[in-house]
């Protein structure tokens, strides 16, 4: 049996490959923090590391005390991934893993996943610390009155008589920030893994990297037009969020359109705020938007088949049908947000905004075969015009 050497070389571009993608992430996060102006609200630093292990799937948790007359101890939970910041990470990490070829792919891989893992520790170390938030005058007392309000309409407990902010200045809060280290190296080491499987088939196919860079292209587009659009609005902030939230919203806006509803669940003592909320239900301009999407994919998988047998044309609708699937299903799972909120021990909030991943796989599946046999019969239909022998629709281009 022949055996591979491990070659340095290899082991020490899979080290690489991941140092640069951890440091376009932060270069990432930092630059959207900035725009949306989070530098003047605490330490830069923190808030970067912070930002990247939550883009890589780890969770953080916020500890304070709310000013005034009473310190209370107050808490929250966030699980959210800013996936512009996740999406920039894996395709550098990619177009450097794949970028010597298949020849040592797998090792290469190896190394940038151990490495990956173990600097998302370290960045979670660098999260884990106190942030000085300035607070702007009459937050906390303005914030309190409100949430008085809202809980008086919907019949919650009214939380007006807490003591925040009894001075009336807004002052400085300081917020303990802790990400958990393990659960970040876990996720980043598995979405390494799921980049290194990505980065076979555009090796071992030649017709992969032509198909990526046919998608590249219209993704691009998009980018640049809402970064532009962002941009007229004359707001740095509105910049920054399309650097952060574009990806998050996308992923979330697609499964939308093909009919997965996203569903929101509040437990705690003022989950009250939240009931009757309903799904963001499917249908709009998103649903017509998502069908030629999925009508595209499908011509293009068609178009790929020259010999239209049967078997060809189930392998067409069976591979879109899978893709589809599997995209929705992966967008259910990276769309989900979660907020936890505590006072002094208290649950007070336990928000969840998510789609079903079982419910996205069903729906990606009839979708997907829908779209590969919409595909097949255009594409067929094209095929059999172009051989036509009528002798006015051959001399149709001629002026």
């Amino acid at each position: 049996m022949k055996r591979t050497a491990v070659r340095p070389r290899d082991v020490g571009a899979g080290l690489v490959a991941a140092a640069a993608a951890l440091l376009a992430m932060a270069g990432v996060a930092a630059a959207g923090l900035v725009l949306l102006g989070a530098d003047e609200a605490g330490d830069l630093g923190a808030l970067t590391a912070a930002v990247v292990a939550l883009a890589a799937g780890g969770p953080a948790t916020l500890d304070a005390t709310a000013p005034g007359d009473v310190p209370i101890p107050l808490s929250a939970g966030v699980e959210a991934m800013p996936l512009g910041v996740t999406l920039v990470g894996a395709t550098v990490l990619g177009a450097l893993l794949a970028r010597r070829g298949r020849d040592g792919l797998g090792l290469r891989g190896a190394a940038a996943t151990v490495a990956v893992a173990a600097g998302l520790v370290a960045v979670a170390h660098l999260a884990s610390g106190n942030v000085t938030v300035r607070l702007p005058d009459d937050a906390a007392t303005a914030a309190g009155a409100e949430a008085g309000q809202v809980s008086a309409a919907d019949g919650c407990p009214d939380g007006g008589g807490i003591p925040f902010g009894g001075s009336g200045s807004g002052g400085t809060l300081d917020v303990g920030v802790s990400v958990a280290g393990g659960s970040a190296a876990v996720a980043g080491a598995t979405g390494a893994l799921i980049v290194l499987a990505m980065c076979w088939p555009a090796q071992r196919f030649n017709g992969a990297t032509r198909d990526r860079r046919a998608i590249g292209w219209p993704v691009a587009g998009v980018v640049v037009a809402a970064l532009a659009a962002a941009g007229a609005s004359g707001s740095a902030a509105a910049v920054g969020g399309v650097v952060l939230v574009l990806p998050l919203a996308v992923v979330g806006a697609l499964p939308i359109g093909l009919g997965v509803p996203l569903t929101v669940q509040a437990d705690g003592v003022l989950g009250c705020v939240l009931d009757g909320a309903e799904p963001i239900a499917p249908g709009g301009p998103l649903m017509w938007v998502s069908a030629a999407a999925l009508l595209g994919l499908g011509v293009i998988a068609a178009s790929r088949t020259h010999r239209p047998t049967s078997r060809n044309r189930l392998t067409v609708v069976g591979g879109v049908a899978l893709v589809v699937g599997a995209g929705l299903a992966t967008m259910a799972v990276l769309a989900r947000v979660t907020v936890d909120l505590g006072v002094g021990g208290l649950s007070l909030l336990d928000a969840r905004l998510a789609a079903d991943p079982l419910t996205a796989l069903g729906t990606g599946l009839a979708a997907g075969a829908a779209a590969g046999v919409a595909g097949i019969v255009l594409v067929g239909t094209f095929r059999s015009l172009a051989s036509v022998s009528w002798r006015p629709w051959k001399d149709r281009a001629r002026p």
